[in-house]
């Protein structure tokens, strides 16, 4: 699951003439050679990630557009353009027909860099609490409490009472391990939810445009987004945030807004990205598609839509998981018992 953001679409007041007629737009026709300069339009305007991308978008038309005609079959029709949609490398670009959704697959070239048995048989055990989307458990290394909590997904909620109930239990700790390795994304509402009760104070945690006009650069004034403390506690003492490549959307927003938190330390390897929230739009046969319509930055105005870079680089190594490690959480392990 991914982030969505409604665009409201303004009515335009139509000129009425000295007869009263009405002008109306007529139905856009509906044959492939249009919804491919449909689409490519639409994209060329509202696109937020060319110039970050260094993507030339009219060679782009060149080499697709000759590999489409009015005679070609539908499936045809919808292997050019999810094709040409994937020149964006993108996570957020879908092409949705009745037969298929395309799909671009960030992440895999990327070490998967996460074993959630091998956390079980190994880390924190099988009787871990379940506390609402918050799986959540204490482990001792060395004599100290650490505290483990898993977030597999942003489309699941996290209720307040939930996650004032996990801090409280493991108040006690000398410090948490925040894993959110794999999370694909989902609501953004449950950043601020979750992110809230980890926050000393309140701190500016990025800014994000608006792809407002159809130039490449056409983008509204940055909006400035904060997070401040929720709920009944806050965590203060060492969160060790737990990513991979498999992180996208709203988990590397999140991440993005941890790292203004000095108690945070993100360990792992970059987020899959995705900091351009999605909008949706309908070609004239009835595919939707959806892109990045906006650009989002870090507090000192970095652009990280391809990924949150962690404080610490740690891959697991295929051999040691084998024998049962889990490089990651050792690291994660060693940073909190050295504070």
């Amino acid at each position: 699951m991914k982030l969505r953001i409604i665009i409201y679409t303004s009515i335009i007041a139509l000129l009425f003439s000295s007869c009263e007629k009405i002008l109306m737009e007529k139905d856009p026709v509906d044959d492939p050679v249009n919804n491919f300069e449909n689409m490519w339009t639409t994209i060329d305007q509202k696109y937020s990630f060319f110039e970050y991308k260094n993507i030339n978008w009219n060679e782009i038309y060149d080499k697709y557009r000759p590999q489409v005609s009015n005679d070609m079959r539908s499936y045809e029709l919808f292997e050019v353009m999810a094709a040409m949609m994937n020149e964006l490398k993108d996570g957020h670009v879908n092409l949705t027909a009745p037969f298929d959704i395309s799909r671009y697959d960030f992440k895999k070239n990327a070490p998967e860099n996460f074993d959630f048995r091998l956390l079980k048989d190994n880390y924190i055990g099988w009787d871990y609490r379940i506390t609402g989307s918050l799986i959540n458990t204490t482990f001792e290394r060395q004599g100290q409490p650490i505290g483990y909590i898993y977030y597999g997904s942003f489309s699941n909620t996290v209720q307040s009472a939930d996650i004032d109930f996990v801090v409280a239990s493991l108040w006690h700790t000398k410090g948490i391990i925040l894993d959110l390795r794999s999370n694909g994304g989902g609501n953004v509402n449950n950043i601020y939810r979750l992110g809230s009760r980890f926050a000393d104070k309140k701190r500016f945690i990025y800014s994000s445009i608006l792809k407002n006009g159809p130039g490449h650069n056409d983008f509204s004034d940055a909006a400035e987004v904060y997070m401040e403390k929720g709920g009944q506690y806050q965590y203060t003492k060492p969160v060790i945030l737990l990513t991979n490549r498999g992180c996208f959307s709203a988990t590397s927003f999140f991440t993005l807004a941890m790292k203004a938190f000095p108690h945070v330390v993100q360990v792992g390897d970059t987020t899959g990205g995705g900091l351009g929230a999605p909008a949706g739009f309908e070609l004239p046969n009835g595919w939707g598609y959806r892109f990045s319509t906006s650009r989002t930055f870090s507090p000192d105005g970095e652009n990280l839509e391809n990924g949150i870079p962690p404080d610490v680089t740690v891959w697991m190594d295929p051999e040691n998981a084998l024998a049962g490690q889990d490089d990651i959480m050792e690291k994660a392990i060693e940073i909190i018992l050295s504070k």
